[in-house]
């Protein structure tokens, strides 16, 4: 329903995986069960509101509980989640809480960058933090996500190689996610094609891009 609605969606096959992707991948809004293996529901909420690259990320919790009194609806709310939904439940309503969520709790993604030139070149890479794309040789290559660009730019930054530590503070990971910086890098070699992905290198501690 949500990919007939034009919106991009990715899932998770349990919580430990789905932490990692909101992490990685810094979605406009999480649709969120709270029976999950590995790592529920309540726990991904708990971290995300206490991690300050994802604690904006607007939340829907979709469940099968319920209770008479609805404590459980206002216990999530109380945790930062914006709605709460009730399975089974009406496609049409899944629908129309995403477009209020959405619309509700935009996300503020170019705050970070208000202070620096929108646009970043090394030797013949050059993005644009406005509409998030790089060209390399003066063609668009692509277009990136928000946590993708974050990478790109805290490489073209530097005129050498960036150690991971920097890296991490840059996206706002803790030490233990290096599985979730790993798939970012991974997604950001994709975004180039196959013709230009040898450009993120690796280095002894950490990345450099070649211009």
């Amino acid at each position: 329903m949500l990919f007939k609605e034009g919106y991009e969606v990715h899932y998770a096959w349990n919580g430990q995986e789905g932490f990692e992707k909101i992490l990685s991948l810094q979605p406009d809004l999480a649709l969120l069960d709270l029976m999950l293996p590995r790592m529920n529901g309540i726990d991904i909420l708990n971290k995300m509101r206490t991690h300050p690259a994802i604690k904006d990320i607007p939340v829907v919790v979709i469940t099968a509980y319920g209770d008479p009194a609805e404590m459980l609806k206002y216990a999530i709310e109380k945790l930062g989640a914006q709605f709460y939904l009730r399975k089974p439940m009406n496609p049409e309503e899944l629908v129309r809480c995403v477009k209020q969520a959405l619309a509700l709790f935009p996300r503020q993604r170019s705050a970070p960058f208000m202070s620096e030139p929108s646009e970043l070149r090394k030797g013949c890479v050059r993005a644009d933090s406005k509409v998030l794309g790089v060209w390399i040789n003066d063609r668009l290559v692509a277009t990136l996500s928000n946590i993708e660009f974050a990478l790109l730019r805290s490489l073209l930054k530097s005129p050498g190689p960036v150690s991971k530590a920097e890296l991490f503070r840059d996206l706002g990971y803790e030490p233990s996610q290096d599985n979730a910086f790993r798939q970012t890098v991974h997604r950001l070699r994709e975004a180039l094609g196959p013709a230009e992905s040898h450009r993120i290198r690796c280095t002894p501690d950490g990345f450099e891009l070649l211009g």
